[in-house]
């Protein structure tokens, strides 16, 4: 849609001949703007809109702020929100407080952040009333006027169906077991309770979860285990992820309820369920602290097969940990395939453990299958050696147990791979663009090696050294040559000298020739 010039200047601007629309109209083309995403122009009109008084512009303008706002552009969403806000649209004026409490799009301000939970209550918002008395909370803690402000404010907040502020008015009660200081205000655990178990009667989670902790550990009131389950069921059944956390936390340290490693984990596996993937990673731990027994158990026994069943349990939850013990077990067993196999796993979920013992493992085979050869290859840094046929299956199996380690992330495999592609490529079939893969990825590891390797790569007009790969590039000969001899190569002064004397690379330089070449026969 192509916009309307309403001032004859340009597109996109709401001008003096905008002032001679009908709200209509100008909502109609705010709209129209807002279906395409064109949500500047759309914001233009719909202000507009908003100022000769449309109330559906008001909240077309509303969504647009929020859009404005989910995009972080805070520059725009203030200008939406404010014009709202002085129209005495209250969930403007509490995304405004929002701003300034977090200093988004504007500087950090909680004065301001409370003046405008303040108004957007007085506007017809209860909420405004429950963010005003958390803001309160850090003084409220510290002073009984300034607590007893707060909980007004909160107890605004309950009138205007705001349950959470059951729990709000509790927090404020809690004694914290320190030895109190001069002015702090009077703290009962018993109160917090009593506030707690108004808000679990209203309905509200985390007042019963609080209330729940209380009657557990007996803080405020006798401990009563089974009236704090109930209320950490009810939390649940509500849809409560933290509550799973707490039960998750009981079974598995058996304090007040039975030691229920099963039940642990179901719980923790409940909280994962319900969008949080801590509960993953809880379950995996507890599952692993309960296997971890293995090793030391007894062959035969029940509870050795238990506890495999839990580790094998907590690496199918991508328990880092548990893939090193299963891959130490797999290797008492002498089953080297399932022991590489752990310690990929463990290596792919974050193990630093698991990915240098399968690195070490991967090298070590490498080099029991070059045997005899490995110190030929060895020698091949500079040039290649002849190899008969059971020499090159050696160099191929190394070659794939290389690989493996240079999957795992090892540097040192990716610079001698690049080593047995450059000369051997031809024997491992694999192409160029392995060989300068392997070099990238090697770093910094055997870098005067690679250098080397890279030189040879690029220097002259064909390979001398029996190269499988071969592309000239006579600046970057030039440069690596100028590298190795500067980081004291001699073998390369000659080389940098002729360079110099012939302009390969670079700039005919007979002085920097007679310099390298004096270096030479020095």
């Amino acid at each position: 849609m192509k916009e309307r010039d309403l001032t004859g200047k340009g597109s996109g601007n709401v001008g003096n001949e905008a002032l001679n629309l009908t709200k209509k109209e100008l909502l109609n083309l705010g709209e129209q703007y807002l279906k395409i995403r064109n949500y500047d122009s759309a914001m233009k009109y719909l202000s507009r809109a908003v100022i000769q008084g449309s109330s559906r512009a008001g909240t077309k303008l509303y969504e647009l702020g929020k859009i404005f706002y989910n995009r972080l552009n805070y520059e725009s969403a203030f200008r939406c929100f404010q014009l709202l806000s002085d129209k005495g649209h209250g969930e403007s004026t509490l995304l405004l407080g929002e701003m300034y409490e977090y200093g988004r799009g504007v500087p950090s301000s909680l004065q301001k952040a409370f003046d405008c939970f303040a108004t957007a209550y007085q506007q017809g918002v209860p909420r405004g009333a429950y963010l005003a008395g958390r803001l309160m909370t850090a003084d409220a803690l510290r002073s009984e006027e300034i607590r007893d402000i707060a909980v007004s404010w909160y107890k605004e907040a309950i009138a205007g169906g705001i349950t959470e502020a059951y729990a709000a008015i509790g927090k404020l009660y809690i004694e914290d077991g320190r030895r109190a200081l001069p002015g702090d205000p009077p703290k009962s655990d018993k109160t917090a309770l009593s506030w707690f178990l108004r808000g679990a009667v209203h309905g509200d989670n985390l007042s019963r979860e609080l209330a729940g902790d209380f009657f557990i550990y007996g803080i405020g009131t006798k401990t009563d285990v089974k009236r704090g389950m109930e209320l950490y069921f009810q939390a649940f059944h509500d849809g409560s992820v933290s509550v799973c956390f707490k039960l998750g936390n009981l079974y598995s340290n058996g304090f007040y309820v039975h030691k229920n490693i099963d039940l642990s984990v179901a719980w923790y596996l409940k909280a994962f369920e319900r969008g949080d993937s801590r509960g993953k990673y809880y379950a995996g731990r507890v599952s692993y602290l309960a296997g971890r027994s293995y090793p030391s158990i007894p062959e035969g026994l029940e509870e050795k097969a238990k506890a495999l069943y839990y580790l094998e349990q907590a690496a199918s939850f991508g328990y880092a940990d548990a893939f090193e013990m299963l891959a130490d077990i797999s290797l008492s067993r002498g089953n080297y395939k399932e022991f590489e196999e752990n310690l990929k796993q463990g290596t792919l979920a974050g193990s630093d453990d698991c990915r240098e013992k399968l690195v070490r493992y991967c090298c070590g085979r490498a080099m029991k299958a070059l045997g005899p050869v490995k110190g030929l290859l060895e020698s091949s840094a500079v040039m290649k050696v002849p190899l008969d046929r059971g020499d090159e299956e050696r160099l191929k199996e190394a070659a794939s147990w290389y690989r493996k380690a240079a999957a795992a992330g090892d540097g040192e495999s990716w610079a001698i791979l690049a080593r047995f592609y450059f000369f051997y490529g031809d024997i491992l079939q694999v192409r160029e663009r392995d060989f300068t893969k392997a070099v990238k990825q090697a770093g910094s590891s055997g870098a005067v090696q690679l250098k080397r390797l890279l030189w040879m790569y690029y220097a002259g007009p064909e390979a001398l050294n029996g190269e499988v790969f071969h592309k000239e590039n006579a600046k970057k000969a030039f440069q690596l040559a100028r590298q190795l001899a500067r980081e004291g190569y001699a073998a390369f002064y000659p080389v940098l000298s002729s360079y110099y004397e012939i302009g390969y690379g670079t700039r005919k330089n007979s002085h920097l020739a007679a310099h390298w070449a004096e270096k030479a026969r020095i």
